[in-house]
Formats: structure tokens, C-alpha cells, sequence
């Protein structure tokens, strides 16, 4: 699979049932010594004004369930 295909799925959580939005901004962490994919980084949200914004969220590239045609189903556990 393309990382261009990658970007077009929408993350769905799997617990609660969550849409977390498109993956095609999220960036990719990467092992340099093993090239192995860590994780998925999502961007954070500024807020008004930049006032009450989100910071990044990381979600581990083992909460990946499955990668489907349309949707990437994430487990991340209740918060």
C-alpha cells in the first residue's frame, strides 16, 4: 500500500466508536536503525486564537487493528 492510500482512510476507534478524521494529516514516526513504523502522529488543534488548543496525539503502531478500503480501525483503550 501507497502512503497516498494511507492518507485517504479515516481513523475510526474501535472502543468507543469515535470518527478521529482523516489520516492524510497525520505524519508517520520511524524507526531509523530498524525502519520500523512506530507510530501514527496526528496534528494537533489550535484553538481560538490559539487559546485552548490540542496538542499532537500519538497513536502506537501496534493500535492499529486493521487497515481496510475506507477506514483504519485503531484500539486505543478508554482514556
Amino acid at each position: 500500500m501507497r502512503l497516498s492510500e494511507l492518507a485517504r482512510k479515516e481513523l475510526v476507534d474501535f472502543e468507543e466508536g469515535n470518527f478521529w478524521g482523516p489520516a492524510g494529516k497525520a505524519d508517520l514516526l520511524i524507526d531509523e536503525s530498524s525502519g520500523k513504523l512506530i507510530a501514527l502522529l496526528l496534528p494537533g488543534k489550535s484553538g481560538f486564537f490559539g487559546i485552548g488548543g490540542r496538542e499532537e496525539i500519538t497513536i502506537p503502531w501496534s493500535a492499529l487493528v486493521k487497515i481496510g478500503g475506507d477506514t483504519i480501525i485503531i484500539k486505543i483503550g478508554k482514556k
